[in-house]
This record gives structure tokens, sequence and C-alpha cells, in this order.
């Protein structure tokens, strides 16, 4: 409990916190950047290592002592993931655990529509929200921090726009807290890891280290020299006081189970999943576009069925009159839902029931009570010898264009991987079964509306299965 305390507080005629206890609550290896000031704050590393539960305890007691001034600072701080379901279960959610954990329940109000907690005495305004809407965040003024959390999701425009979305003079210094796993990112190497290849970035630190960095930006602006500081830390889930032994052995066990991950996840080193099947660049892209209806030659969706532990997954796909560009979006990614959810959900989203829909043809009696629900198009998938590598083959075919915002898709795309030979450690051409719960029924979607056969024989479809 940090509020309301009988002594040793910051008070002010209005409100009072007790603050000599923050060092019970906060992780050792944090603890010297509760007050670090520099531009950007940068902390990464493995799974668990309580990157996130930090910068969220960090903007509760800057907001605190601002609350506790006499004259009390307004803070606008600014909470990001790429979307806003992310968002809601994320940074919004962790900031909930501190309020209640701190008993601040009193001190503010919390919004849980627009995912905003505002402070009654200051006005400071922590806004929780995704970049799916980017004019939404620009409308926003006056901020005095912004928070990247999985900042690999983002781009390097989100970065650069939401950078200079921070300006302005105000009576309290001005940060940008970014916090990732480090998956392969190319603008985040660049901005903050690339000495050799940089210009104007030095490394200014007292005792230079592998883990811990403070780096100088010059630049210059009509003739005059802006340094921007940044602190750059390595964490894992070793440096975390509060992780139970139970999640410590989940991370320790992912050396069994995937080394790449093991790197990325466990010892919070840069990487990306071994044997990926689709490279992010050459096979895919992401795009903030999506055609029109007068753009697209062909339309459709893939289903993939899920229940218990699996998620339902449900795509739209795009093609363009090219026949080479392919435009894809998640519609659907959720566990537990029946088939009569299915179809009350494609309702909801939008999908029309004279609309192309290609299911897992592995659950016949699924497609059946989905097509009485009004879904008279649904059918199988195309499957048979050799099915997922011909179908593989034909998706590299094509150039895929993902949707910004389907989350999960990226993140599937991003680690679907060829199994590999433990003996050996070569790659087999077999992919994993896991990370496909929307690549899957891209794939149906994508042999059946090219027209293949189970061994991979093109037929000459035409566009019968669009009309």
């Amino acid at each position: 409990m940090i509020a309301e305390p009988e002594s040793n507080t910051i008070s002010s005629d209005f409100i009072e916190y007790d603050l000599s206890r923050i060092r019970e609550v906060i992780n050792p290896i944090y603890f010297p950047l509760l007050y670090n000031k520099d531009r950007y704050l940068v902390l990464y590393g493995g799974a668990g290592s309580g990157k996130s539960h930090f910068i969220a305890q960090k903007y509760l007691i800057r907001t605190m002592v601002g609350e506790s001034k006499k004259t009390p600072i307004k803070h606008k701080i600014l909470a990001l993931r790429k979307t806003q379901p992310a968002a809601r279960r994320s940074v919004f959610e962790l900031f909930l655990h501190y309020i209640d954990l701190w008993g601040l329940r009193s001190r503010c109000n919390i919004n849980k529509t627009d995912m905003t907690i505002t402070f009654h005495r200051s006005g400071s305004v922590i806004i929780c929200t995704g970049l799916d809407d980017p004019s939404k965040v620009k409308s926003i003024e006056g901020l005095t921090s912004i928070w990247l959390e999985e900042a690999t999701e983002f781009t390097h425009t989100d970065f650069m726009q939401l950078n200079l979305r921070l300006r302005g003079r105000h009576r309290t210094y001005l940060q940008i807290c970014i916090s990732f796993n480090p998956v392969e990112c190319l603008w985040l190497q660049e901005e903050f890891f690339d000495l050799e290849n940089s210009s104007n970035l030095t490394d200014v630190s007292d005792s230079p280290s592998t883990r811990y960095r403070r780096l100088e930006k010059v630049l210059t602006v009509q003739d005059r020299r802006i340094s921007l500081r940044s602190t750059v830390l390595l964490t894992t889930y070793l440096d975390n006081d509060f992780l139970d032994d139970e999640q410590k052995a989940e991370i320790e066990d992912l050396v069994n189970k995937d080394l790449t991950w093991y790197h990325i996840y466990a010892l919070g080193q840069w990487g990306k999943p071994k044997g990926v099947v689709f490279v992010e660049g050459l096979n895919w892209d992401i795009t903030k576009i999506w055609p029109t209806v007068i753009q697209q030659r062909q339309h459709g969706y893939g289903l993939d069925f899920g229940y218990a532990n699996h998620p339902t997954g449900l795509i739209e796909i795009a093609i363009l009159p090219n026949k080479i560009d392919v435009y894809v979006r998640e519609i659907l990614y959720e566990p537990g839902l029946t088939n009569q959810d299915i179809a009350g959900k494609m309702d909801l989203f939008g999908v029309k029931h004279r609309d192309k829909i290609i299911a897992d043809s592995a659950e016949p009696k699924s497609i059946e009570e989905i097509r009485r629900e009004g879904f008279r198009k649904i059918e199988p998938s195309v499957k048979g010898r050799d099915s997922i590598i011909n179908g593989i083959t034909a998706m590299k075919e094509f150039k895929i264009h993902v949707y910004e915002e389907s989350k999960f898709l990226i993140k599937e795309f991003r680690n679907y991987k060829w199994t590999i030979n433990k003996k050996d450690e070569k790659l087999r051409n077999i992919p994993e079964d896991k990370w496909n719960h929307l690549i899957d029924p891209l794939r149906y979607g994508l042999v059946y509306f090219k027209g293949l056969r189970p061994t991979g024989v093109i037929l000459n479809l035409g566009n019968r299965y669009f009309k």
C-alpha cells in the first residue's frame, strides 16, 4: 500500500502519499530509472523481466509526485499498443492493477470505455489506446510522456509521428518509454543500437556495459546543437524479484523447445525465429491500405475452426486484377466459439451471406451448421497429399499485404516456421503445427481461389467461385 499513510508522506493541503517504501515495490535493477529524465527510456529483454510493470509504476509515481506539489503538475501520458484491444488487455489492465494495489481509486476517475485515468487534484490523465486510428492520436495535445509497449509492433513512421507529438514547454521533462522483447526490428536497432553505422549517435555511459547504456544523439538545428539522451537497459527474468518459480521454469524450459525463442525470451538477445516460412519484405508486408470493392478482382474468406485451447480464425482476402497482389486482414481470432457463435460473429463483422467462405474440410459438420445459419456459399478447403506444402508454394506466388490492424496474423507470419531436425539442426520441409490459426485459413482461401487440386495441379477455374 502506497497511498494514504499516517506518516512519512508527501503532502499538500489537499493530498498526501506515502513514498517511503517505494524500494519494496520496485525491482532493484529499475529503481535508478524511477526519476530518469532522458528523452528516451528504452527497456528491452526477455519475457517476465518486469519491464512493463516498472513503466506503469513510474508513470503512476510521477503523477502522484505531481499531485503533491503546492501547485500541482498536470501530466498527460499516452500509453500505446498497436491495436485498441491489445491496449485494453495490457497497459490499461496494468495501470488498474497498481491503482487497486496502491489504494488510489479514491484519487482518480477511471473511464473503462475510453480507457482513461484522470487524477482529481492535478487533472493529470493517463490515456491508454491503440494506433488503430492514428488520427485520434494526432488530436491529443499537451503530452508529457508516451509509452510504446511491445514496440516491435510499431513502424518507424509510427515512432517518428509520435515523437513529434511530444513537444512544447511544460513544468516537467518530456519522455518516451519504449519496451519490447528483442525480436528483430530494424528501426529500433537503427535508432538505439547501431552505433557503428550512425554518424550522430554516441555512447556516453560512465561505465559502458552490454546491459546498460546512455546514448547521445546530437542534431543541428539552425546552427544550434541539440542533444537528445537515451537510456537503454537490457533485463531478463532473472532480474525480476517478483517472478514466481513456475513462471521462471516455463521460461527456462524454452531451451528444450526452441533455441531461438530461448535466446530472445529467456536471454533477451536479438534474433528472429529460425527457418521462418514467409519472409517479411519478400513474401509479405504490412499495409495501411485496404482495396475498394472496385479495385478487387476476387474476394472471399478463409475459416479455421477452433474451440477450447485453439482460437477460431477468420481471414478476409482480396485479390487485385494483376493476380499477384493480395490483401488480407484478420476478422476473427477467438477461442471457445460454437458454430452458432461463429455465424453470429460473421454477421456482426459484416460478412455477407452471399460471400464465399472456404473452411477447414476436416469439419464437415461445422461447415453444414454454418451453412444452415444462412452462409450458403461456405465450401470445404482443398486437402490431400502434400496439400500443406503445395499450399505454401501457392501462397508464395502472391505478394501478400497484411492490413496493419491484423495483430495476430502479423505475429503468426513472423513466427510460422519449418520444423528443425533435432539430430542435425537442419530444417525439414514440414511446417510446425503452431502459429497457424490464421495462416491455415489464409492458405485454404488462396489455394481454393487459385484453383489447386490436392496434387498441386492448377485448374483453369476463372472467376466462378467469386460470382
